[in-house]
């Protein structure tokens, strides 16, 4: 059975996740992480170019762009000024070109079917898109994010993953979780590495 979350208000407790989060089933689960079954959904999704990886540059101005998308703290930057709800997680991974980067918000499966039924952004920065359902391998950790620990979960994923035979997908790259806002203490944030495997 789909998970189905009716959750709003980011970080209204310290570490306690309470927006909506994308639906899903765990299909099996062991010590070092889930297979987890995604179903369709949309996101906002902007990109960004940084020298220094995924989690140093721009990633700021992108956040903020979405953000601005949906309507946090200010009028809603989309054609109907409609506000959206802020869901979790905050999704990054790697563009194809060198030195890019693209982050995604989840926008509420609760009320958007299709990226057709999503508003407009006025941002050209700013896209809306649907991503097919997706099977993918979950490791959950804490801490901040940085390059170096994101590195250290993905081989630590990859090695738990083949030692179970379980094989992502060709070219797989793993995606970055967050759940929490950024004055969420290190300890209490809930972090996830997301990679792809065959079904």
């Amino acid at each position: 059975r789909l998970e189905r979350h009716e959750r709003a208000a980011m970080g209204s407790i310290i570490g306690k996740i309470t927006e909506e989060l994308p639906r899903h089933e765990v299909l099996a689960k062991t010590a070092s992480y889930e297979i987890r079954r995604y179903a369709p959904c949309v996101v906002a999704e902007t990109g960004f170019q940084s020298t220094k990886g995924m989690f140093e540059g721009d990633q700021g101005n992108s956040f903020m762009r979405l953000a601005g998308f949906i309507g946090v703290m200010a009028k809603p930057k989309n054609e109907q000024a409609a506000p959206i709800a802020m869901t979790a997680p905050v999704l990054m991974n790697k563009a194809s070109d060198e030195g890019s980067y693209k982050m995604a918000f989840f926008l509420p499966a609760s009320r958007f079917a299709r990226a057709a039924d999503a508003p407009t952004p006025t941002d050209p920065k700013v896209t809306i898109k649907d991503v097919p359902s997706r099977t993918v391998a979950v490791a959950t950790f804490s801490g901040n994010m940085r390059a170096a620990l994101i590195a250290e979960k993905d081989r630590d994923l990859r090695a738990a993953l083949a030692k179970d035979g379980v094989s992502p997908k060709a070219g797989a790259e793993v995606m970055a979780a967050g759940y929490n806002p950024p004055w969420t203490p290190w300890f209490l944030k809930t972090n996830e590495v997301l990679l792809e495997v065959e079904k």
